[in-house]
């Protein structure tokens, strides 16, 4: 079976870098068809420009997370006066900024309040070297026996908002995110993803190549200071569709075959008793058929639910009023099975670990995490670049509502599309993630949709071990 063409893209990490001082006496304005190959800043007519991306912050707290995912919630509330919240990376403090013509009650409602229960979820991190890896094949490992806890006392943390007057609420930049890569400004051909950059209150694209044309005609269409420009020449990123035969019952991270090529399982999953398992929309066509190598042409499953248009990119699920990144769920033939663990060490490795369960917030930026893959085996020391990206490949498909990742050394490839984004913690497996895609931008880049859109937007959850 061929793997499908691969989809490349290049994508955008939020933030900016100092902006280039013009020399006195330098000449005029440059010619609207000059390539752009440098920093520049934002002028009246026209977007400011880096090539260097900041470095990204060490992974914030559980606590500081939760405090910000209640902001975030704000702020989707309120979205036409509430600008997008972020951590301030000096003091530690929640920013939630407020569009500067709202009124008294918005900025008391961001102010507000907000106490954060210690979590008794321990979200894992990406040591690959913990206890807890098993070899072999075996059956479905057996379920923890409960513990009943300690009665203790419980003093949440309270975290007070600072709210500075910010020119641009949420909606404005969505709606900028969601327009700039369909538009129809000059260069938008070589625009490859858009991502809010909260703390800056503004959008940032990512291009391969620019044109001082395009610059002026983004300042032009959606305001020079709403958007800024990521500039890496050459970048580049694709859908990626090829661990060896597995046996009923199938674990996560294991090879499987569909219509459009070869993937690797995501996560096992379950609903009213019945057995799936989760993977990438682009890995397959909705109601086709799936197979595992061990098995040949035998039919294993068929993919019941997907939110992934094979011409277009994503789309809506029924009932679903938001994008939820490159999904597809594969419901079990017959007798055969899923069961709660996950394969980790190299591409052919038979060890796996028993899946724990769902993070217990969304992906934040800085946040450490692994991959699994048939191509690649586990890759660990990812880090968080982007939220809520919109992403567009090459042949015209757009990936929305996608985390957006990097990493130095050895990246993922083509066939580990549809794996399992995680980190370990207590030797077990913590599912944050579908993989979509991947590539280079000088250091390795990844796209994974959040796991939690899935538990949201599908009937069932992650199958525990």
């Amino acid at each position: 079976m061929n793997r499908p063409k691969r989809r490349l893209l290049s994508c955008v990490l939020a933030g900016s870098v100092a902006a280039a001082v013009l020399g006195a006496g330098q000449a005029s304005a440059a010619s609207s068809d000059t390539d752009v190959t440098g920093d520049q800043p934002a002028t009246s007519t026209a977007v400011e420009v880096f090539t260097t991306p900041p470095a990204l912050p060490e992974q914030i707290a559980d606590d500081v997370a939760q405090a910000l995912e209640t902001a975030e919630v704000r702020a989707e509330a309120d979205p036409a006066d509430l600008a997008p919240p972020y951590v301030d990376r000096a003091t530690g403090r929640i920013v939630a900024g407020v569009r500067a013509e709202a009124d008294s009650t918005k900025v008391a409602y961001a102010a507000s309040s907000i106490a954060v229960q210690p979590s008794e979820v321990d979200n894992g991190n990406d040591d690959p070297a913990q206890d807890g890896v098993l070899s072999g094949k075996t059956e479905e490992p057996p379920p923890a026996v409960a513990q009943e806890p300690d009665q203790v006392i419980v003093i949440p943390r309270m975290f007070y908002p600072s709210t500075p007057r910010a020119k641009y609420s949420l909606a404005d930049l969505d709606a900028v995110k969601d327009a700039v890569l369909e538009s129809d400004v000059p260069g938008a051909a070589n625009m490859y993803a858009a991502s809010v950059d909260a703390e800056h209150n503004r959008v940032v694209v990512r291009a391969s190549a620019l044109t001082e044309e395009t610059r002026t005609a983004l300042a032009g269409r959606f305001g020079a200071d709403k958007v800024a420009v990521h500039l890496t020449p050459g970048a580049s990123m694709a859908a990626e569709y090829t661990r060896d035969d597995d046996a009923n019952p199938f674990y996560g991270g294991s090879t499987t075959n569909t219509n459009m090529g070869t993937c690797t399982v995501g996560f096992s999953w379950t609903h009213q008793g019945e057995s799936y398992f989760l993977t990438a929309g682009h890995c397959t066509s909705a109601n086709s058929d799936v197979r595992m190598p061990h098995y040949g042409s035998t039919k294993i499953g068929k993919v019941v639910k997907d939110n992934w248009n094979n011409t277009t990119g994503s789309t809506k699920m029924s009932g679903v009023p938001y994008y939820s990144g490159d999904l597809s769920l594969v419901k079990m033939n017959g007798n055969w099975m899923t069961g709660g663990a996950m394969y980790v060490g190299g591409p052919n490795s038979g060890t796996y670990r028993t899946v724990k369960g769902v993070a217990s917030r969304s992906p934040k930026i800085g946040d450490k995490y692994c991959t699994g893959g048939t191509t690649k085996g586990e890759l660990c020391g990812w880090k968080v670049s982007d939220v809520r990206a919109n992403v567009r490949y090459r042949d015209g498909q757009l990936a929305r509502n996608m985390t957006l990742g990097k990493k130095s050394g050895t990246c993922t490839a083509p066939g580990d599309s549809g794996g399992p984004i995680y980190t370990v913690s207590g030797g077990k497996v913590v599912a944050k993630g579908i993989h979509s895609g991947g590539g280079r931008d000088g250091v390795c880049l990844e796209a994974f949709t959040d796991v939690r859109l899935a538990e949201k937007a599908l009937p069932g959850i992650v199958k525990k071990g």
